[in-house]
């Protein structure tokens, strides 16, 4: 059985944008930025799925509800710790978190 263009194509897609949140996430210092990043390639890998799911709908129906779910409460906690940190340390640079404070 060959494979659809279009699951090709989405699969490739989704390959440029994880790359592209892997980019960002290794150049960028701040930490707002690789937070955006990670979501970027999060997305990414969730797009190299998407073939995979369209054979099931239910299934592809729950999987979204599912990651939708995780990727709220997981955005709703590391904007908490940011801001948690900005307040401590007055900086969104990520070299910061290298320091141990004695």
């Amino acid at each position: 059985m060959a494979a659809d263009p279009v699951d090709l194509a989405v699969v490739a897609f989704g390959i440029v944008v994880m790359a592209m949140g892997a980019y960002g996430l290794t150049y960028s210092r701040n930490l707002v930025r690789q937070l955006l990043s990670v979501e970027v390639a999060f997305n990414g890998l969730l797009m190299m799925l998407l073939p995979l799911l369209s054979m099931n709908t239910s299934s592809a129906t729950y999987f979204g509800v599912v990651v939708i779910s995780v990727v709220s409460a997981e955005i709703i906690v590391v904007v908490a710790v940011l801001v948690s940190y900005y307040r401590t340390s007055r900086s969104m640079s990520s070299d910061k978190l290298e320091e141990v404070p004695e």
